[in-house]
């Protein structure tokens, strides 16, 4: 048996292990696989498709759409094993893993595959398809060959698959010979009115460290605990059995979902298994021989050991991947709080700072670990730095100072408006009309807006009238209390030009951020600008329209005074200057 069979385990959550990536094409999901195994909304729903396909006695193409590393393939091979005698009418072609000749493009095998699916041909067909592929590589696809394959090319365009703004409708159509399923609508979380959760990933950390007779990683943390009772309490340890506590899963699922709403990060299945054995194995401890393991171990340094503990190296190593990195960016250390402050500087102040971290964290967090906090001289910005976090991960369901009340806010309307909220579609047009209207500073008066002449001007100011007219099409509200197919951000639409025309204006959490900040009195600067310059854009096009007819006020710069001049044009393009 292995010194540290646990280590050995672990690795299987790797991306670069042989149990990570799924052929799609064939059944090849192992013991293991199968109990990491999720059913997903998305599998419930190509399920159906397929069982519905495989009655029809006419062609059948099945587009499984999404993003590199979405679970297309993993979820392909699972059924493989639950349908296994309907899937066997299909051919599938897994188009990110399915080997091509060398010597032509993807382009020409997707062409020779769908044959029977050309317009000269479908009328007959009798073939039966399953096609994983990205969206980028269909849409090449289409623009290459539509023209061979205009009424698969018109079911596209009549779907939207390729709008990611859109969630599409992916209802079996017993007519058609095109079907589709389309990951980018499924996420990896759900929302709800009280803010985002997500069971996909909640479930995989809980099956990583259940107790049960199909988890090998378990087992082998009880082979590994039978060998180092008498040795040294590793990293390694402590990380699995951190994610024990419920409450700790909660709180790093919470995390990743908000790593992607905030970058836009894309994670998928693989990425996020391995994250968990990231997390679980610092790196550095991943690379000892086995024979000097304990010992190096015994040797660290008190500094160096609580850097390998989850609370402190979920947020310290940006290089490991895309999303370790934008999870540094959500560091509890970057918030700043009185009630922090405050025991901070009692910890730096104080002899025994173990006293202060017993007083605030939970003893499970600290029991196993005494010892090297006791005997290392730890510095007091280490030791602050790992009271901040396993403050976070101890009191985030008990103190509210902890919360991201603007990042709560957007779940909670974004959570509405997909459910077509007509009070909170009114709130988010409102504040990006006020937003609109005061990206250039405030007014203060009704109605106006001002605008930018040039050059910056210290001693006047340039208003014209200003109206932000939402182009909204209201359809029913729905009262789903968990939505599962959502986009992730607003999407707004203003009439412009006389009502002949729309513009349409993307919120994001970001955008939402600063949107809710103005609202509150906050003035963009010049980094803001060039952050969101479609926004700033957008705004200008609502600014600038009737440009020939509207007025202009001049106000000297005289806060509380009134506007003091008009220039205006005459209904025969003459020129007026007025003393207000």
């Amino acid at each position: 048996m292995s010194l540290n069979p646990l280590l050995e385990e672990l690795k299987k959550l790797r991306e670069s292990s042989k149990y990570a990536v799924a052929q799609g094409t064939y059944s090849n999901l192992n013991g293991f696989k199968k109990y990491l195994h999720l059913e997903r909304d998305v599998e419930k729903k190509l399920k159906n498709i397929i069982i519905k396909a495989s009655e029809s006695d006419k062609g059948q193409l099945l587009l499984v759409c999404g993003n590199v590393g979405d679970g297309k393939s993993h979820i392909l091979s699972h059924l493989h094993d639950e349908l296994e005698s309907i899937i066997s009418q299909f051919t599938i072609h897994n188009d990110a893993t399915e080997s091509h000749n060398p010597n032509e493009s993807s382009n020409i095998t997707l062409y020779k595959l769908l044959k029977e699916f050309k317009d000269e041909n479908i009328g007959s067909s009798k073939d039966k398809i399953i096609l994983a592929i990205n969206l980028g590589t269909l849409s090449k696809f289409i623009e290459e060959y539509g023209h061979e394959f205009k009424t698969l090319k018109d079911y596209i365009s009549a779907t939207k698959i390729l709008d990611t703004d859109l969630i599409h409708d992916d209802e079996f159509e017993t007519k058609s010979n095109f079907h589709h399923v389309n990951f980018t609508d499924y996420h990896m979380y759900s929302l709800t009115e009280h803010g985002a959760i997500s069971k996909i990933i909640s479930t995989l950390l809980e099956k990583i460290v259940a107790n049960n007779e199909a988890n090998t990683i378990y087992k082998a943390y009880l082979d590994y605990k039978a060998i180092c009772q008498d040795k040294v309490y590793c990293p390694i340890q402590y990380n699995y059995e951190f994610l024990f506590n419920e409450n700790n899963r909660t709180i790093i699922s919470q995390l990743i979902v908000k790593a992607i709403i905030t970058n836009k990060e894309i994670v998928s299945l693989r990425t996020l298994l391995n994250f968990v054995h990231d997390i679980i194995v610092p790196i550095d401890l991943s690379t000892i021989k086995e024979a000097d393991y304990f010992k190096t171990i015994e040797k660290m340094h008190g500094a160096k050991y609580i850097s390998n503990l989850i609370p402190n190296y979920l947020f310290e190593h940006p290089e490991l991947s895309s999303l370790f990195e934008k999870i540094e960016s959500l560091d509890p250390c970057m918030s700043r709080a009185a009630v922090t402050d405050d025991i901070l500087l009692t910890l730096i102040n104080t002899e025994n700072p173990l006293d202060i971290f017993s007083k605030h964290i939970t003893k499970n967090y600290l029991e196993k670990i005494e010892s090297k906090l006791n005997k290392s001289i730890i510095s007091k910005s280490d030791l602050s730095r790992f009271f901040m976090r396993l403050n976070y991960f101890d009191n985030y369901f008990k103190k509210d100072y902890l919360k991201d009340i603007d990042f709560d806010e957007y779940l909670v309307w974004l959570y509405h408006y997909n459910n077509h909220n007509k009070d909170y579609i009114k709130k988010i047009y409102e504040l990006v009309a006020h937003a609109a209207r005061n990206w250039n500073g405030d007014p203060k008066t009704n109605g106006k807006v001002i605008i930018n002449v040039g050059k910056k001007q210290t001693q006047y100011r340039v208003f014209k009238d200003f109206e932000v007219i939402p182009n909204v099409n209201f359809v029913k509200e729905k009262k789903d209390t968990h939505i599962d197919k959502f986009t992730q951000e607003f999407s707004l639409s203003f009439k412009i030009d006389n009502e002949n025309d729309t513009i349409k204006i993307h919120v994001d959490f970001s955008l939402f951020k600063i949107l809710k900040m103005i609202s509150k009195g906050y003035r963009p600067n010049k980094k803001d600008n060039n952050n969101y310059v479609y926004f700033v854009n957008s705004v200008n096009i609502l600014i600038n329209q009737n440009n020939n007819k509207a007025p202009l006020y001049i106000d000297e710069v005289n806060i509380g005074k009134a506007v003091d001049y008009k220039f205006s044009k005459d209904t025969f393009s003459g020129y007026k200057f007025q003393v207000i």
